[in-house]
């Protein structure tokens, strides 16, 4: 009786627990999904969740950088499927692993009018990449190789400093040059200074203490002498005292010069005293010698008070002085300067002839820039799962176009893109990674159409034409080429441009691979590199 009673406890329990599950599993709305339980390292899976619930329902689903062991490479937005009563949400996230072993999706927290739900738990493998040592030889590893160019440009630098340090050192001699050449009178801008500056110096060294005057009072009049000749262009060294001061009184007449005549006067007064000291030994003293040296003064202030030198009034004698100077300066610059970048010029062509790509010059020397991207080193990389490996002049970078994500046609689970360039490079290539469902399950015809539908939209693009033809390159790689241009409002100059576009589809297993590259329609060199890009097309072997 015991046993019987026990029995039917036990079989209320599991029936009562087997209720609860149904009805926590009836109630849960969520749905995981993924496209692949296996991947190998590095490449990405796409996790899908979906949420079906009542109209008007607030939901949020997680967002984070890592989901569990998992890096998130891309989470799209929300897609919204709506019914008469209710909906559905759909969010996808696409991930990877870079240690290869076996991993667990964890059950992810949605929040659904403030009730939290949990995911499905989902294991996933992550592979080693094999490598078959038979066709792939090994090699020792080797030392971190250094850009050989780099090496030498510090010393492109060193002699192109060296060669500016000789250019100011070859400014400086040529200067120190031609001042040990100047006469007496290109040291002064004008003969006023050029009559104090003397003064001072003959006054400083005052060698009328030794009891002989006549040096002092013969530098003395030699300087007033010089003075007047230079100002008005009067002979002043070959004229007597009377004669000069005759002329010189003549001369302010006729230039209508005004000064007092009491100063003209003294002057006369020094110069009979010069002549009494040079010729009749008379010997001056201290307070005459320092009363005439002033009174001189007197006079060259006087002078060049009332007639300054001008432009206009320097004497031929003061205008070939100028010159003279000017051709001084030009030249002391020039030759340093033109010798410089001479030797800057010489640096800088051995420096691009020495760095040029394949050391031909005609190969780089262009200003076509999509020329310049046919003739540099490209780079080969494999990209996408399974992978596509493709030459281009810029390596692919990653791309996300949620145009693309967001429109995806019947069929297609999930597109990677890989992007170089943009609509304002003369040329620029578009790789996009597309996972079908299923193999043999798509239509070409349709994924060809979508691609050419973006390419509208995205661009805003108008005269869409393009044909379809049978493609294969070198390496045995065969599918559909869609060549075809399209009319677009540039956005760097706002004008109307014509684009050709060239597009190879194809198919391998669930993918298909769409290799695109786009360039101006005048670009001659667009088509060579166009067909570059294709013929290196070629899938990694996955044995």
């Amino acid at each position: 009786m015991m046993i019987d009673t026990m029995r039917k406890h036990f079989i209320h329990i599991l029936f009562s627990i087997f209720l609860i599950s149904n009805i926590a599993t009836a109630q849960n709305p969520l749905e995981t999904t993924v496209d692949t339980t296996s991947i190998k390292i590095g490449d990405t899976f796409l996790l899908t969740l979906k949420a079906k619930v009542q109209k008007g329902s607030t939901i949020q689903f997680p967002e984070s950088d890592k989901l569990g062991d998992f890096e998130v490479i891309e989470s799209s937005a929300i897609d919204t499927i709506l019914s008469e009563t209710n909906q559905e949400l759909i969010k996808k996230y696409s991930l990877t692993q870079f240690d290869s072993g076996s991993y667990r999706l964890p059950q992810l927290p949605v929040i659904i009018d403030n009730k939290i739900f949990k995911t499905q738990g989902i294991d996933i493998s992550v592979l080693n990449v094999a490598v078959d040592t038979l066709k792939q030889p090994m090699y020792e590893i080797k030392s971190v190789a250094k850009d050989s160019s780099s090496n030498y440009d510090w010393i492109y630098i060193l002699i192109s400093v060296l060669v500016i340090i000789i250019g100011i050192v070859l400014y400086y001699y040529i200067k120190k040059r031609q001042e040990s050449n100047l006469s007496e009178d290109d040291y002064y801008k004008s003969p006023y200074e050029k009559a104090i500056k003397k003064l001072k110096k003959l006054e400083e060294k005052k060698n009328w203490t030794r009891g002989d005057a006549k040096p002092y009072y013969s530098d003395m009049t030699f300087i007033a002498r010089s003075f007047i000749e230079d100002t008005f262009n009067i002979s002043a060294h070959e004229l007597t005292t009377q004669e000069i001061v005759a002329i010189l009184r003549q001369t302010l007449a006729n230039k209508k010069v005004k000064i007092n005549k009491s100063v003209i006067e003294e002057f006369r007064k020094v110069l009979q005293t010069a002549d009494l000291v040079k010729f009749a030994k008379s010997q001056p003293q201290e307070f005459e010698i320092t009363a005439d040296t002033s009174k001189i003064e007197k006079i060259i202030d006087s002078i060049n008070t009332a007639y300054p030198i001008s432009i206009e009034s320097q004497s031929e004698k003061i205008r070939l002085r100028e010159e003279r100077k000017k051709k001084r300066i030009r030249f002391r610059r020039l030759v340093p300067i033109s010798i410089t970048g001479f030797l800057l010029l010489i640096i800088g062509t051995i420096y691009f002839l020495t760095n040029i790509q394949d050391n031909t010059l005609f190969k780089s020397f262009s200003f076509n820039s999509t020329k310049r991207l046919l003739n540099r080193e490209w780079i080969t990389s494999t990209y996408g799962s399974p992978g596509i490996t493709v030459s281009t002049p810029k390596v692919l970078s990653r791309y996300n176009d949620p145009t693309v994500q967001q429109t995806l046609p019947t069929g297609v689970t999930n597109v990677q893109q890989f992007l170089t360039g943009d609509i304002n490079d003369p040329l620029h290539v578009l790789l996009n990674n597309i996972t079908m469902e299923k193999e043999d399950t798509f239509d070409k015809k349709l994924i060809i159409s979508h691609s050419i539908n973006i390419i509208t939209q995205q661009f805003k693009a108008s005269n869409v034409k393009f044909d379809e033809s049978d493609f294969e390159n070198s390496n045995g790689i065969s599918g559909t080429k869609v060549t075809g241009s399209y009319t677009i409002i540039h956005p760097a100059t706002n004008k109307e441009a014509q684009i050709t576009f060239e597009i190879v589809f194809l198919i391998n297993g669930t993918n298909v691979d769409e290799v695109c590259v786009f360039y101006s329609e005048n670009d001659a060199i667009g088509p060579e590199v166009a067909q570059k890009v294709f013929e290196s097309i070629i899938y990694k072997s996955e044995e």
